[in-house]
């Protein structure tokens, strides 16, 4: 242990560059995290009594999404295709923001249970489990406040097509969240001011679509690399973003596309 203390005591830092290298490696992860985390809500509104629907809510950005607008007081809906890490989600949202809930003498309420947090089952690799799950939610609730397009498919199999005869990434990604989306249009317009927001990633950047087959489906279709076609998934839920922002320029309801950037809890760093 002393001769231990005694290199360290006697070590020359200016001696060789690994310091100065390590320290610069350093500040440039810190520097990219930085810019790329973004900046947290600058405000606390409340959206009491809200219905708010999150696809994918069962981990990453969408299970973080869901516990910050239950924590505003929204009525939130983890739609998920397990249901049992959809379950567990669910969970774990109602308890932790309970844990951060002021209760008064005497109320012997469960803080947890006055979060409206739960889940509900649907598959976007399946065009009729998107039609089933619109249908429910419409038969349940008179309206929708806020929808968030937030699941997606990340570097799948592109030559496993989806039951529907799409590419995974195509479907899961863009057709199936503008369905659900279109599926629930009319309960959105009955909110006060409907909310519909979609997803999408820096790697539409890199994307090219071809217009006389955007949906790749073709004989003569190129046959995608996984990342390509995931990014040629985002930029076609950026361009539709886009149209249908337009056509819905007259009425309650708005339309926006994030790009979240890179989040730990997805599967962009696991590949």
């Amino acid at each position: 242990m002393e001769r231990l203390l005694t290199i360290f005591e006697n070590a020359d830092p200016f001696s060789t560059w690994w310091p100065t290298i390590a320290a610069v490696v350093v500040g440039i992860v810190i520097t990219v995290r930085t810019i790329m985390s973004g900046q947290r809500c600058p405000n606390d509104n409340q959206i009491k009594e809200q219905i708010v629907v999150v696809t994918g809510g069962s981990s990453g950005i969408g299970f973080e999404i869901a516990k910050a607008l239950g924590a505003r007081g929204g009525r939130i809906i983890l739609a998920c295709r397990n249901m049992t890490q959809g379950e567990r989600a669910a969970a774990i949202i109602k308890r932790e923001l309970g844990c951060h809930t002021p209760t008064s003498s005497g109320d012997n309420t469960n803080p947890a249970e006055r979060y409206f947090v739960e889940a509900r089952h649907l598959d976007l690799s399946c065009l009729h489990s998107v039609h089933q799950f619109a249908s429910r939610l419409m038969a349940e609730f008179e309206r929708i406040d806020v929808l968030v397009n937030n699941a997606g498919v990340v570097f799948g199999d592109t030559r496993m097509p989806t039951a529907d005869g799409f590419e995974q990434h195509c479907q899961v990604n863009y057709l199936a969240p503008f369905l659900l989306t279109q599926l629930l249009l009319p309960h959105l317009k009955r909110s006060e001011q409907g909310r519909i927001i979609f997803v999408s990633a820096h790697a539409h950047q890199a994307a090219k679509i071809d217009f006389d087959d955007p949906l790749n489906v073709g004989t003569w279709a190129v046959k995608f690399h996984a990342r390509d076609a995931f990014a040629h998934s985002k930029l076609a839920v950026i361009l539709a973003t886009r149209w249908l922002a337009r056509e819905l320029k007259d009425t309650p309801v708005t339309v926006n596309c994030c790009t979240p950037g890179l989040v730990r809890g997805t599967r962009h760093l696991r590949k």
